[in-house]
């Protein structure tokens, strides 16, 4: 799993036109729409409480230590 963070202007009434992912034809992505330009500390807070980034509370997800900061 990586992460892209893009801005996209609305091209017209609820349509988002994104070009140059490094996406293939048929592959699929989750995408989370943000309507409103806040700051990194706003949007890390949504994102907090979205359902789909649950894993990262759980601890087996946790696979570093403290011996792997140098």
């Amino acid at each position: 799993m990586s992460s892209i963070r893009i801005r996209a202007t609305a091209e017209s009434d609820g349509e988002l036109h994104l070009r140059g992912l490094p996406l293939h034809k048929g592959e699929e992505a989750d995408v989370i729409v943000l309507t409103e330009r806040g700051t990194d500390d706003e949007m890390l807070a949504v994102l907090k409480h979205d359902p789909s980034w649950a894993w990262l509370h759980d601890p087996a997800e946790d696979v570093y230590t403290e011996d792997d900061v140098q």
